[in-house]
């Protein structure tokens, strides 16, 4: 031990486990860097980035070049302090008077008790404190090696070429083809990705949920983002251009349905954009009827999907198209501003639920009937029901008249009709059953 021959072996073996943790970091590093963001750099004229985007393009030759280097660092660094740190080892037991058995016990112990020394140092600074920080930071800790790796893989390429061609060889023989694609990205794995980086701060809240609703967009057909029939505000092929004009100024509505006899005749549709320049000109075209100035309608199936409808729209300049079902029915019509708000959110919501004072709820008929059984905490029935209204009506087995308030009983609930609109249920009272007396008092 006088030499210093131990330290020496010490030096040594801390290179190996450098090596070892450099390389166990670089695996790890390139396999979280993205091919998209590298190409992008490298066509920017960013060097390092061609650099990792050749290896990341070509894994077998990089994985084989780290996998030698982790190996042979990993053999040589536990044999090279076995060997040098159990030899003093041995020798200081001798000088002290040990002999034969003894002397053989105590180099066998010493030798087993620097190797587990050794891999707990390989384990902990050689592989995992390495492999975390390269999680951390890929992009950064990839750059940083990226020329060593480059450098190693000359070095080894003659070696890397052996074990590619072996490598190639085995997967032949068990019919694992070469060009078979990884696993790939579905929306849930970006959607995965991007609430990852909500929570860790770089990501708005917003921008998630602008692309869940974009990947929800493509799964909707019409009859999910239509306005329904009874909800049309349409205008009569009879009426004149100023009764249209007053029609827009109540509603606030700039595309009117023109209809012949009821909404299943539906014969074109007139747009305020066609009128208002030329009734600017001339009032006079205030006594014209609509039918001059109205364009034919654009028709829709209900199944039909949502994307090709708005793309439809976008290459025909159509605003407006009527919803039909299997029998030329009309269901309902979509507008331009219906599939866009469907992506970006409803600019106003209307709460079409609210809670009063008295503990009781007020609901429009027209509320999403498992939307209200969600603010209620009750189970949904069986049946299929769109709307408040619709189950109701259902429940009662008849359409009330304007005058009549209803009851039904569901689930603890008493829901009482507080408002007809035709045979629409406008607005809907519900209390608890407990509770009802207190406030019908």
């Amino acid at each position: 031990m006088e030499d210093g021959s131990p330290w020496i072996a010490i030096l040594i073996t801390i290179v190996l486990v450098a090596i070892n943790g450099m390389l166990a970091s670089a695996e790890i590093a390139m396999m979280g860097l993205s091919a998209t963001k590298l190409q992008a750099a490298a066509q920017a004229g960013d060097k390092k980035a061609r650099l990792l985007l050749t290896m990341k393009e070509r894994p077998s030759d990089f994985l084989s070049t780290i996998q030698i280097g982790i190996t042979l660092a990993g053999l040589l660094s536990g044999a090279f302090a076995a060997d040098s740190l159990a030899a003093p080892i041995t020798a200081f037991a001798a000088e002290m008077g040990a002999r034969g058995t003894v002397l053989t016990v105590i180099g066998g112990v010493s030798t087993f008790l620097i190797t587990l020394l050794m891999t707990f140092f390989m384990l902990v600074f050689g592989e995992l404190v390495p492999k975390r920080i390269a999680m951390v930071r890929p992009e950064k800790t990839a750059r940083g090696i990226a020329s060593l790796i480059h450098i190693l893989s000359k070095v080894t390429r003659p070696l890397v070429w052996l074990l590619s061609i072996t490598t190639n060889g085995v997967l032949r023989l068990l019919r694992v083809e070469q060009g078979e694609e990884g696993e790939r990205v579905t929306e849930e794995d970006i959607l995965l990705m991007m609430r990852e980086g909500q929570a860790q701060g770089e990501i708005e809240e917003q921008e998630v949920e602008l692309l869940s609703n974009v990947f929800a967009f493509t799964d909707l057909d019409a009859e999910r983002v239509m306005t329904h029939r009874t909800e049309i505000e349409n205008i009569e092929i009879s009426a004149v251009v100023g009764e249209l004009i007053e029609r827009m100024a109540e509603t606030g509505h700039t595309k009117f349905p023109v209809t012949k006899e009821d909404i299943d005749e539906i014969v074109g549709v007139v747009y305020m954009k066609d009128i208002f320049p030329l009734y600017s000109r001339d009032g006079s075209i205030a006594e014209k009827p609509v039918s001059e100035y109205m364009r034919p309608p654009y028709f829709v199936f209900e199944k039909k999907p949502v994307d090709e409808i708005f793309a439809d729209m976008k290459n025909s300049g159509e605003q407006l198209a009527v919803v039909v079902d299997d029998y030329g029915g009309t269901c309902g019509i979509i507008t331009i501003m219906d599939i866009i708000q469907e992506i970006v959110g409803t600019v106003e919501k209307e709460e079409t639920v609210c809670k009063n004072e008295d503990g009781s709820w007020t609901a429009d008929g027209q509320t999403q009937f498992a939307l209200l059984c969600d603010c209620l905490g009750v189970p949904t029935p069986e049946e299929d029901y769109d709307t408040l209204g619709g189950f109701i009506l259902d429940s009662l087995g008849y359409v009330p008249s304007r005058d009549q308030t209803p009851e039904i009983l569901y689930q603890g609930y008493r829901f009482r009709i507080t408002q007809m609109d035709g045979a629409l249920p406008r607005s809907v009272q519900i209390w608890r059953q407990s509770e009802s007396v207190v406030a019908e008092q």
